[in-house]
């Protein structure tokens, strides 16, 4: 006589809901603290600001109906014009240039079998321990008037007079900042390089072609993605950038992250600084759009290796 099948029970019926329901809240209760923090360091901070940025400000306290006049006066005012163009060429300035030195320096990290390649990674990141201050300080006193540069060159008999055009000018603050974010572009192309393997480069080599062309048509392609990602970082800080002009940096050369400072510290306009810093972070958020898609309508947003 056949056994006849008993029918599940409730409990059994809603184990496997529940088991569902667990695999739903796993994720969402492991990300929770991440989304807190971001909430309460980043979003928050920004929506308060963007609330701020349509107010009226006047001396450290900022009141009114909501207004567009903080952005009127942006867009009207010659100066900010002035400055957002220093900062824009500074920025281009300073990643172009520490794009094109970090490229050869990473390319030979990756690729040297010389035992000084522990040695100058270590140096790099050692260089991160140096204070952003005092590296700043550090150029001052090399191009200044009785700096290395010129007591070396009088001291060898080639100037009578100190140069001045060495210091407080767009040159010296574009000097800095290469000087100031190279480890960082060198680092991150370093590590965009290792998925090429050396393997690549002899093929590449076999087929016939030079060098010129296997940093064009092999090696450039496939970094384009983390040198442009490095681009973009050192444009971003080094546009943005107030300390720099500041100490190294004449009146000529004064850039828009001054005028901010300005009106969160010297005027209390919290107002007018929060539309500038929006302003600011709109024409980023642009640039870093147009590079996406440059990247993107090159085919070289990613690595691709043939199978």
């Amino acid at each position: 006589m056949s056994a006849v099948a008993e029918p599940p029970s409730a409990a059994s019926a809603q184990a496997p809901a529940r088991r569902r329901r667990g695999l739903r809240l796993g994720p969402v209760l492991l990300t929770l603290p991440a989304a807190l923090t971001l909430l309460a360091f980043l979003i928050a901070p920004l929506a308060a600001f963007a609330v701020y940025s349509f107010l009226t400000g006047s001396l450290y306290e900022v009141s009114g109906p909501l207004t567009l006049e903080n952005y009127r006066e942006i867009a009207q005012s010659e100066l900010n014009r002035k400055l957002a163009r220093n900062s824009v060429i500074v920025g281009l300035l300073a990643a172009v240039s520490s794009v094109v030195v970090a490229l050869p320096i990473a390319y030979w990290l990756r690729y040297t079998t010389s035992r000084t390649k522990t040695l100058v990674l270590f140096l790099i990141v050692a260089s991160f321990l140096a204070s952003y201050l005092v590296r700043i300080y550090a150029w001052r006193t090399i191009l200044g008037a009785e700096g290395v540069v010129n007591s070396g060159l009088g001291a060898l008999g080639i100037i009578e007079e100190p140069l001045t055009f060495l210091l407080f000018n767009r040159f010296a603050v574009t000097l800095a900042l290469v000087h100031i974010y190279l480890p960082y572009v060198i680092l991150v192309i370093y590590a965009g390089l290792g998925p090429l393997q050396p393997a690549y480069l002899e093929a590449a080599q076999d087929l016939g072609a030079g060098w010129a062309q296997r940093w064009r048509r092999v090696v450039l392609p496939l970094v384009a993605a983390p040198a442009a990602s490095a681009l973009l970082f050192v444009f971003v800080l080094s546009a943005a950038d107030y300390v720099t002009p500041q100490f190294l940096g004449g009146t000529a050369s004064v850039m828009i992250g001054v005028q901010v400072q300005v009106a969160f510290q010297g005027t209390g306009d919290y107002a007018g600084g929060a539309a500038i810093s929006f302003a600011l972070l709109a024409g980023f958020l642009v640039c870093y759009g147009l590079v996406a898609l440059g990247l993107r309508l090159a085919k070289v947003d990613r690595l691709r290796f043939a199978a």
